[in-house]
């Protein structure tokens, strides 16, 4: 399911399909015209009668295209109108003017396949504005039409079918083209973004950082000069200072966050006993009484970014913990395995409530929480990290079932059996 951010991003794309759309047109137009104008002036210069009924087809033709560019600029509804133009208007105008043509050509087959060329170029032309449908659509316009004129110009059945695997494979390979270009397009869109905000986060967690360490100083003097001089605050009075301090955490956490997002250096990795680590992990978690953590891990020895990976597995093991709703026992479980190849899979699972899926595709998306005072990076950093391990990172969940995080580290990350796991 696309997020809001991709919707946004291929309705661009639309708008730039339209745009490719009217170049394209207008490109046809002025070659087609360039074309079989010079085989009309040829004609005439030649006395040759073939093509002196082509003005009128050129007229009809010529209408047809304008027609198609004010209606598409009057109503964007409209739009395939003019990317499927090719279709109901080039094709049609190429197979008329070539079959008009045949009785009086030499070889009649090779008007044939010049129109099979024709076709398959009107397609290629069209490949940045037609949609994997319409690119369909054209390929069998062309496909049919080639048929119909070869069998007028008695090619073999031989013929006809090599003229439909032609325009089969062309239409393939524009589709694929088409689609992986505008598949970039979004993956290109949102790196840019991510991009962008990493180094906005990297400037405001900068100057932030600074005045908020000196506020949080400042409470801590004022605490311990109230303490020396023996004042005892009123309960209202505790309550702010409190709460103050609790604030300005959470405000370090947001830009630890951020600058942690933003930080892309090169990790250092190195083998790293797997089970000490989760376990530390496990220990730096804020949980209730009635949630139990279970960790089964072999004593695997892992090339890792210690700090870095433990940032992961504390995100995770938190989110896990905080998705177990208030009011009752909890599981959560951390498994590791390691299959033949040494690649290393790790899963986070809780018994929790379990997560929607138009919330599920877009966990890890920057800025996107559902939590009350989330930040919406602590996943985002975690895809990060993995990536940087080699590895990936990936959620199952359905309300009321619970969720699954798993981390696949590729075999070329080398776990091996752990020689000493304390």
């Amino acid at each position: 399911m696309p997020t809001r951010d991709d919707q946004a991003v291929r309705a661009a794309l639309w708008a730039e399909q339209l745009g490719n759309a009217r170049r394209t047109h207008l490109v046809r137009l002025v070659a087609v015209t360039f074309f079989f104008g010079l085989f009309v002036l040829l004609g005439v210069v030649n006395e040759d009668r073939t093509w002196a009924t082509d003005f009128t087809a050129l007229g009809t033709y010529w209408s047809g295209a304008l027609l198609v560019v004010v209606v598409a600029r009057l109503s964007e509804r409209l739009g395939p109108a003019l990317t499927l133009a090719p279709v109901f208007l080039d094709m049609p105008f190429v197979y008329a003017v070539q079959r008009a043509s045949l009785p009086t050509t030499p070889v009649p087959s090779a008007v044939a396949g010049f129109t099979l060329g024709v076709f398959v170029l009107l397609l290629i032309l069209a490949m940045f504005s037609l949609s994997r449908w319409q690119v369909a659509v054209a390929t069998v316009t062309g496909a049919l039409l080639e048929v119909l004129l070869q069998r007028e110009a008695n090619v073999s059945v031989g013929g006809q079918v090599s003229a439909v695997a032609v325009m089969a494979v062309a239409g393939v390979l524009v589709a694929f083209s088409g689609s992986r270009l505008r598949s970039l397009l979004v993956a290109t869109s949102r790196q840019q973004k991510l991009a962008a905000l990493g180094q906005l986060s990297a400037a405001v967690g900068h100057d932030l950082r600074n005045p908020l360490s000196a506020v949080t100083t400042s409470l801590f003097s004022l605490r311990r000069r109230l303490e020396k001089t023996g004042v005892v605050l009123d309960e209202k009075a505790a309550e702010a200072l409190a709460l103050a301090e609790r604030e300005l955490r959470a405000s370090q956490r947001i830009i630890t966050d951020l600058l942690d997002y933003a930080r892309e250096q090169p990790l250092e990795r190195v083998p790293t006993p797997l089970e000490p680590l989760v376990r530390e992990a496990v220990d730096l978690v804020r949980r209730r009484d009635d949630i139990e953590v279970k960790v089964s891990v072999p004593a695997l020895s892992v090339p890792l970014a210690r700090d870095r990976f433990r940032q992961v597995l504390v995100n995770l093991v938190q989110n896990a913990c905080e998705a177990i709703p208030e009011g009752r026992a909890g599981v959560v479980e951390v498994v590791a395995s390691v299959d033949a190849r040494g690649a290393l899979t790790l899963h986070v699972r809780d018994d929790g409530a379990g997560i929607d899926e138009p919330t599920r595709v877009r966990l890890f998306e920057p800025l996107f929480t559902t939590k009350k005072d989330g930040t919406g990076l602590g996943l985002s950093i975690v895809e990060s990290l993995v990536k940087q391990h080699e590895g990936s990172v990936s959620v199952d969940s359905a309300v009321g079932r619970g969720t699954t995080f798993t981390i696949r580290l590729d075999a070329s990350a080398g776990a091996a059996p752990a020689l000493n796991s304390d």
